[in-house]
């Protein structure tokens, strides 16, 4: 049986979203995977999700939670994507 990758995320308060539906609008996924890595995304049209990576070398995010819109639009505006 072939097995299908899912990107369905779970955050830290025990919501799931299907990032492959979401717009990621800011992020720094650069490698070596590493605790600079993050990415923030808006899915189901209102919520704002910040993925990060905890120092971890396996993933290049490991954790997910939910953020305010002013919170997602201030990575916008400083970090933008790269």
């Amino acid at each position: 049986m072939e097995q299908q990758l899912t990107n369905i995320i779970q955050t830290n308060c025990g919501k799931r979203f299907d990032l492959s539906r979401a717009f990621p609008f800011a992020r720094n996924l650069n490698a070596p995977y590493g605790a600079h890595n993050f990415a923030v995304y808006k899915a189901n049209q209102c919520f704002y999700i910040k993925g990060y990576n905890t120092g971890t070398s396996d993933k290049v995010l490991d954790t997910f939670i939910l953020i305010s819109e002013n919170e997602a639009m201030q990575y916008l505006n400083n970090k933008g994507i790269s």
